[in-house]
């Protein structure tokens, strides 16, 4: 029964860490756009692959081409 305690408190230590109190003047940098993930990853994937395609630039992605989209 003890080890359940303890276990049950640490849990609520873990969670309860996490909790951070953010003043005023800092949540403008958390509301940032750049600091959102993506609602859907596969197309932010897409869309950023059609902007290589695009521009023609492959850069550190591992994608070769020329820009003509058969890479």
């Amino acid at each position: 029964m003890t080890s359940r305690v303890l276990l049950g408190v640490l849990a609520l230590m873990a969670l309860g860490g996490g909790c951070a109190r953010v003043r005023p003047h800092e949540r403008q940098h958390l509301a940032h756009p750049a600091m959102q993930a993506p609602a859907w990853p596969q197309v932010d994937r897409g869309d950023r692959h059609v902007f290589v395609i695009r521009e023609g630039t492959a850069g550190a992605t591992g994608g070769g081409g020329g820009g003509c989209g058969c890479d």
